[in-house]
Order: structure tokens, then C-alpha cells, then sequence
């Protein structure tokens, strides 16, 4: 609805009309007080009004018997990154509610057909052990996609203490790397004052895209570096690298190359680091992603 501002002598006011016209509800012309602004000086009211159109706010005024100096049409432009922000933050909310909903009843699915599975282990035949792995899969994978959703939306407290760097990145190694890709694990360890989980999460993410990355046959290079008060990590992957004109977005909200997937994997690791006080980059030719975080 488009907004008007106007503009009145603040001698024509009482106490009591001001504190009428400030709780004023929408009138029958549709006319709704959005915002009034006083200036001493000028001795001037100037109100932020919602309406039909002009003609509206005229008819508003004469029912109220205040006198206009001007009536003005506005637009509201609002700048770019407070706009994204908004559609980011009403899109996280609705992300999260979806993604709740959706978490139970797949749980529940993923359950019953590992029960399935133990309870007739013998006397199913083969094409029915294949759909129910397909089905488990299909389960896992939404499941995934469901935590990148909340791992970005939820923004939970840190639960920080000190921690070995190299047992949380043995622990997002695990089950993670199959077994045909090499992995060069660091000899040297730090310890870390962190969430371990949340920089579990973190390391997973990025290491999964590596995998991915590589595809069947490669190597992972990891390394820690101590930076007197910064602890670095450094995850290199031998994969062909990403696209100069995609680098730069990698780390966007929803941007993605991949057929499947949400877009929010990197966006989950960026605000852990962050909210853990570090920083995240990546470099080109390997690929490398390089971690830097605080150690106390």
C-alpha cells in the first residue's frame, strides 16, 4: 500500500488529540498512522501514513479536522543488504519449521525399516534387501539435507573447553573418506579452546565437499600450523579445483554446483568458525581450505 508523510502546525494540537491520533486504528478510508514525528524548533508534526491513495488521506484528515500544509506520496526504498538480510532471516524461519516438521516422521521411517530389516534378515529375498538399502539411503540423505538446514538457522551457545585440534579432525575423519581416497593426516597437535561438535561439524562439511570433489581415487592433505595465537588449519584436496567465477560465491547462502544439495554447508561452517572467533578462506591450485582459529 503506498505511504504518504504530511505535515501540520503543532498549534493546532492538544495533548489529548496527539494521543489520539498516535492510537489511532486503521479508519474506513483505509488510513493508517504509521509514524509521528515532532520538531520543537519548527514547531511542526510531520505523520508517516499507510493509505489508498491521496485522495484517502484527505478524507482522513477532514473526518479528524486537522489541516494539512502538504501531503506527500513516498516511496520506500530500503538498501539492498538490509532487504537480503530480511528475506534471509524470514527464509531461516520457515527453513527451520519445514525442516523440524520433516525430521520426526523421516526419523520414525528410517526406524521402522531398520526394523524391517532385523526382524526378517533371513527370509527376505534380494530385491527386497535392495529397496530397503535404497530406501535407508534415500532416508540418510534427507536427513543430511535436514541438519545443513538447522545447522544454519539455530544458532546455539557455544559449550567451549579445551580440546585436542587433531582428535576433532580424526573424529570428522571417521566414516567420512572412503577408503580408496589417501589421506595425509598431520603428526603435530594443538590444543583448542572450542565447541568440539559444532567444529566437528565444520571440518565434516569441508571435508565432504573434498570427497566429493575428488570423486573416486585422490588425496586429502591436512595440516596444523600454530600461529603463536592462532591455531591453522589447512585441508587440501588433489580434486580440479573450483571455477574462478564461482569462488567468490562458495560461501553465499543456497550457491551451489551440485544436482542435489542445499547450498548451506559452507554457510554452516563459516558461522561456526566465525561464531568461535576464526576465520575461513580458500585458495585455488589445490583447493585448499585454510581455518584459523583462536587457541585460547
Amino acid at each position: 500500500m503506498p505511504l504518504f508523510i504530511d505535515s501540520h502546525d503543532m498549534n493546532d494540537f492538544s495533548e489529548k488529540i496527539l494521543k489520539k491520533i498516535a492510537n489511532m486504528p486503521i479508519d474506513k478510508h483505509g488510513v493508517k498512522l504509521l509514524e509521528l514525528l515532532f520538531t520543537k524548533k519548527e514547531n511542526k508534526m510531520f505523520c508517516v501514513l499507510e493509505g489508498p491513495d491521496k485522495e484517502a488521506i484527505e478524507k482522513h484528515h477532514k473526518d479528524t479536522g486537522l489541516t494539512c500544509e502538504f501531503i506527500f506520496e513516498v516511496t520506500q526504498v530500503k538498501p539492498e543488504s538490509i532487504s537480503r538480510t530480511e528475506r534471509l532471516r524470514e527464509m531461516g524461519e520457515l527453513s527451520a519449521r519445514v525442516a523440524h516438521d520433516l525430521r520426526n516422521p523421516l526419523g520414525v521411517i528410517k526406524n521402522a525399516v531398520e526394523l524391517m530389516e532385523m526382524t526378517s534378515k533371513d527370509s527376505t529375498d534380494e530385491k527386497m534387501k535392495k529397496r530397503i538399502t535404497i530406501i535407508k539411503n534415500a532416508v540418510d540423505k534427507m536427513l543430511h539435507e535436514i541438519t545443513d538446514v538447522l545447522d544454519v538457522v539455530r544458532t546455539k551457545p557455544l559449550e567451549r573447553k579445551k580440546n585436542s585440534l587433531l582428535g576433532i579432525l580424526e573424529s570428522s575423519l571417521k566414516e567420512t573418506v572412503p577408503d580408496q581416497i589417501r589421506v595425509t593426516k598431520p603428526e603435530n597437535d594443538i590444543p583448542v579452546f572450542c565447541d568440539s561438535r559444532q567444529m566437528e561439524v565444520a571440518f565434516t562439511n569441508i571435508i565432504t565437499n573434498a570427497v566429493e570433489a575428488i570423486k573416486d581415487n585422490g588425496e586429502i592433505k591436512i595440516r596444523i600450523k600454530d600461529n603463536q595465537a592462532d591455531a591453522i588449519v589447512e585441508i587440501e584436496d588433489s580434486g580440479p579445483g573450483i571455477p574462478e567465477e564461482n569462488i567468490q560465491h562458495i560461501f553465499d547462502p543456497l550457491f551451489t554446483t551440485k544436482s542435489s544439495g542445499t547450498g548451506l554447508g559452507l554457510v554452516s561452517c563459516k558461522n561456526i568458525i566465525e561464531q568461535h572467533g576464526g576465520k575461513i578462506i580458500v585458495n585455488n591450485n589445490p583447493t585448499t581450505f585454510v581455518i584459523k582459529l583462536p587457541k585460547k
